[in-house]
């Protein structure tokens, strides 16, 4: 019978499952004043300068988002299969365009919550609230996520730099048992079915229902620059991803060595500053 083990990751995630599992892997910007912000925003519209997106109006018009829905009295949970159809469609559309446009935007003010780790990705929290959490990931080449779900939750990622892969699993059977040994009760099998290259500005979706995934900065293509007529900043360190989950994430289920356990998510920094 295994013991429940509680540990702290070196990217704040602890541990509280049945089996422990080992984690191989898992300011720039001065403030303007408001005159400034105001005046270069009016000579840009002037001339016929597109705005580019900021992160705070980002996190407003998701806000907008969910609150259109709750205002027409839809119940935002973890149970996604319990949401109307046309309200997830509404949802979905809202998010992914927003998340689309500000990570092609070449806005670069994200960069004050890009904080790396040598030895695995980290999760920088942006904001949290009651209906979702936005967060910067970041990850330098060769880093990746091990296979996990979302605990029910919407979980919508975008591209700010470098180039990801995401890698999609469903659960298998299990392999015919070697010499008759049993099967251990814990055991979880998974095989991998679809993969997908993202660069900037390309953003995904997935959820429970849908599949289990990984997310990783894979090889050298990973810290090319536009040379190659691709868009967004260079991120020489690997790659940048935003990650929206809708509710915030409280534990999620780790797929490793044909084990199942379960973690609480952390924070590698919250803010800006390391915690």
């Amino acid at each position: 019978m295994a013991s429940v083990v509680c540990s702290l990751d070196g990217d704040g995630m602890v541990q509280i499952a049945r089996k422990t599992v080992t984690e191989s892997v898992g300011k720039g910007c001065q403030d303007t004043s408001a005159a400034v912000v105001q005046l270069g925003a009016a000579a840009s519209a002037a001339a016929g300068v597109p705005e580019v997106p900021r992160l705070e109006d980002l996190l407003q018009q998701l806000r907008d988002v969910f609150e259109r829905e709750k205002a027409q009295g839809i119940t935002l949970g973890s149970q996604q299969h319990q949401q109307q159809p046309e309200s997830f469609k509404r949802m979905n559309d809202g998010v992914q365009g927003l998340l689309r446009a500000y990570a092609a935007s070449n806005s670069l003010d994200w960069q004050k919550y890009a904080l790396f780790n040598d030895l695995h990705y980290v999760r920088n929290l942006v904001e949290a609230n009651d209906d979702f959490e936005l967060i910067v990931l970041c990850w330098k080449t060769g880093q990746v996520s091990r296979v996990h779900n979302h605990a029910d939750s919407h979980c919508w990622l975008a591209v700010l730099g470098g180039e990801m892969r995401e890698v999609q699993y469903q659960q298998a059977p299990a392999p015919p048992a070697v010499h008759g040994a049993a099967v251990p009760e814990d055991a979880a099998y998974v095989e991998a079915t679809h993969s997908t290259e993202m660069r900037v500005g390309d953003c995904g979706y997935i959820n429970d229902f849908l599949a289990l995934h990984t997310v990783g900065c894979y090889g050298p293509e990973a810290e090319r620059c536009r040379s190659e007529g691709g868009a967004g900043p260079y991120v020489p360190q690997g790659g940048v991803t935003l990650h929206l989950y809708a509710p915030p994430i409280k534990r999620v289920k780790i797929y490793d060595n044909d084990t199942v356990t379960e973690r609480i998510p952390g924070f590698y920094s919250k803010g800006g500053v390391r915690v």
